[in-house]
């Protein structure tokens, strides 16, 4: 085969598979750029530990002034929350068991294993933070399973308030 008789061969394999091949290619490059890339939007929060399900609000939102924060945990855990540096008292802070009673407190009767786990604080004039900071808040969120209260672990996020 002399190099004149490929030539007429080269050009029907491009017109062939060349522009399938290209678009193929693009397809890949299009697909492991959408799986590398980092979509989340937790302004960095990593939550380490399983035991935890929500950040309440989320990390980097904009909330109202008195939009309640806390943590949504697996069951068996208990949980302490802090609100820009402000320890949030026991009493105030109240673990949802039943979405439709969300007043519903961890100091009336009712089955631990069986809650939703959700650590709500809803700042209100006469509590430990009566409204949101206009600006840059922070939570902390400290928590243990109720088998080992030594086993402390905790997380903290922001948030700011429009």
């Amino acid at each position: 085969m002399s190099q004149t008789d490929a030539s007429p061969l080269h050009r029907r394999f491009l017109r062939r598979w060349a522009a399938p091949l290209a678009v193929t290619a693009g397809v890949a490059l299009f697909v492991i750029a959408f799986v590398v890339a980092d979509t989340d939007d937790d302004d960095g929060v990593r939550i380490a530990s399983p035991a935890v399900e929500e950040l309440i609000p989320p990390p980097g939102s904009e909330v109202l002034r008195q939009s309640q924060v806390g943590v949504d945990l697996i069951a068996g855990y208990e949980a302490e929350l802090t609100v820009n540096g402000v320890p949030i008292p026991p009493d105030q802070v109240n673990v949802l068991r039943d979405p439709a009673d969300p007043e519903e407190s961890a100091d009336q009767p009712g089955v631990f294993g069986i809650t939703i786990n959700r650590f709500l604080y809803q700042p209100l004039e006469g509590r430990a933070v009566p409204e949101l900071k206009g600006d840059e808040n922070c939570v902390v969120a400290r928590f243990w399973p109720l088998s080992d209260p030594s086993d402390v672990d905790s997380v903290e996020w922001c948030f700011t308030v429009a």
